[in-house]
């Protein structure tokens, strides 16, 4: 039995960047204090330090969000993962012949997790980011994954991570949403019709390793830029980007 060790200002720290990294919002001292029952003179501490390294910043009401030196640590583990740097070339090239922003996903702890993001030179711009967590069943990249998925895991997530209503768009039934997984592996990409957000739609596709899929890549646009209707030459490019990505990561049998 692996013996587990208790450092409660360790934890207590990782309690506050988890609060403040996981929300969309930012925090005061006396935030954290009450959402964590800290002491405030504990968070003040821990804030203080961390502030001084960078990993937390302060905005000039006195509220902490991510510093720098967290995404560096972050992207100092993303760099790491081959897909990523075999993916980087194909979703640059695909940003700049579509003009629509690309996005490289995972699934990772049941969560549908951006890698990597190219985006263009435009008025246009999404708030996502590489290491930005969302919810698999609102987004094209997640759908396309978890379309592959064997049904084990695939209830394992649901049953952690349930369908949670984003807007009148979302599907939040389990068999609708099975549907449409059948839907996707018939067609071989998913949208995203303002299912997470209103006025964003998405078109995903898989990238296997081997006869698995491990990834997935998105274009993203705004709903008045991105039709469904006359995106038949989009999906194909797309698909391409995903089948090269697949074959330089082992896949055979895309």
């Amino acid at each position: 039995m692996t013996a587990k060790y208790n450092v409660p200002a360790l934890e207590k720290s990782i309690a506050i960047l988890n609060l403040i990294a996981e929300s969309q919002g930012e925090y005061t001292i006396t935030e954290i204090h009450k959402k964590l029952a800290i002491s405030k003179t504990t968070v003040f501490s821990i804030i203080k330090v961390l502030e001084e390294h960078d990993i937390v910043k302060k905005n000039e009401k006195g509220e902490y969000k991510t510093g720098v030196k967290l995404y560096e640590l972050g992207m100092s583990y993303i760099s790491e993962v081959d897909i990523v740097k075999i993916a980087r070339p194909y979703i640059e090239n695909l940003m700049e012949e579509t003009g629509y922003t690309v996005h490289l996903g995972v699934i990772d702890e049941g969560e549908l997790l951006y890698v990597d993001k190219v985006e263009p030179n435009s008025f246009i711009r999404f708030s996502t980011y590489p290491g930005l967590r969302s919810e698999f069943h609102v987004t094209s990249l997640g759908k396309a994954i978890a379309a592959y998925l064997t049904e084990q895991e695939l209830d394992d997530i649901i049953a952690r991570k349930g369908l949670a209503i984003h807007t009148p768009h979302t599907i939040t039934d389990v068999d609708e949403f099975k549907e449409a997984l059948k839907e996707i592996r018939n067609v071989g990409h998913a949208i995203e019709d303002e299912e997470g957000e209103i006025g964003v739609r998405c078109i995903g596709v898989p990238v296997f390793n081997e006869n698995n899929v491990v990834a997935s890549v998105s274009i993203v646009g705004h709903s008045s830029m991105l039709s469904f209707q006359n995106a038949h030459e989009l999906i194909e490019r797309l698909k391409r980007v995903a089948q090269n990505i697949s074959k330089e990561l082992g896949s055979v049998n895309y």
